[in-house]
């Protein structure tokens, strides 16, 4: 009887201490915010708008008196079109092109800049699977020509796209999915990866990773041969036909670009559930926001089954030294 006593006034204390914190939706006080990534080969646009509070859908307008011009290797661009919070430019941007943007929102005054890097030169991957050991595995090689007395930095992804029918036991019924993500991939090139997590490799030799960055320092101007390894993890609901696609993409970023990715990976990583997040690096001044470039390519890969890793294809432009 003691035991369901002291139970019950546990509960009685949890629910005693509960508070209620309470949303001011009225305050009309908002902090600007600039995003952009101008990216080689596409139309430039920025996003501009207010922040907001979170549960509030009807403010997505564009901030009004808002005069923006975008210098573009010196010559002044205004944007054509605004899509909500979106200003659309009539240019397209290119390697190595020098923006900076000026904004003036009644009394404030914004500006940013950055440099749109070269395209990477990458070889056409060649992926494969492996099933011979105790797991399923995809592979992909392919080369790295980086530019040489050039300081690059890149950033790597492979997507998976997933689409097809799966039986859920749960509801005791069918579902349709198809969508896209960022998946997780291995890689023990001590070249590309970390030198901290270099020298602190699972015993397996392989280190995981949903977004590869990486600095050019140890193949600066060569032609850099590199594998990637993803674990294909077997799914009994799904129904056959059932599809399996992957992307690979690979940028070269700004330095601003750069530093961004790696604070955003530091701040939504699991040590963060324990610590005080870290502010995140912004290039923009005068308000909030990353105004960074970068310069991506695409790869759809077409899978070949079993075998030995063929020799990837020459790198594209590759230079002589």
């Amino acid at each position: 009887m003691k035991r369901y006593t002291i139970i019950a006034l546990l509960l009685l204390s949890l629910v005693s201490c509960e508070k209620v914190i309470p949303f001011d939706t009225s305050i009309s006080e908002h902090e600007m915010v600039l995003n952009a990534v101008p990216s080689a080969e596409k139309q430039l646009f920025v996003y501009f708008a207010n922040t907001r509070f979170f549960l509030d859908s009807t403010n997505n307008q564009p901030v009004g008196g808002t005069d923006m011009v975008m210098s573009i290797n010196g010559i002044d661009y205004r944007p054509t079109s605004v899509d909500r919070c979106n200003y659309f430019f009539d240019y397209t941007v290119q390697e190595e092109d020098s923006l900076a943007i000026r904004i003036q929102a009644g009394d404030r005054a914004i500006t940013a800049h950055t440099t749109v890097p070269r395209m990477p030169r990458i070889s056409q991957p060649v992926a494969y699977t492996n099933d011979t050991g105790a797991f399923h595995l995809l592979l992909v090689n392919f080369n790295i020509d980086d530019y040489p007395d050039h300081k690059d930095y890149y950033c790597i992804t492979l997507r998976q796209r997933d689409s097809g029918s799966r039986y859920s036991h749960y509801f005791e019924r069918y579902d349709t999915i198809d969508t896209t993500y960022a998946t997780f991939f291995l890689c023990n090139d001590k070249d590309l990866i970390d030198p901290f997590i270099a020298a602190n490799l699972s015993v397996s030799g392989f280190s995981p990773f949903n977004q590869l960055l990486t600095p050019d320092d140890n193949f600066d101007g060569e032609s850099h041969n590199t594998t990637l390894t993803l674990i294909r993890l077997t799914d009994t609901n799904e129904v056959v036909p059932y599809i399996h696609q992957y992307t690979l993409d690979i940028e070269t970023v700004s330095p601003d670009r750069y530093r961004y990715l790696q604070e955003i990976a530091t701040a939504t990583s699991m040590m963060q559930l324990i610590t005080e997040p870290p502010a995140i690096y912004s290039n923009v001044n005068g308000a909030l926001g990353i105004f960074a470039a970068n310069a991506r390519r695409t790869f759809p890969l077409i899978t070949l089954t079993g075998g030995t890793l063929p020799p990837p294809e020459e790198p594209t432009n590759k230079h002589h030294r």
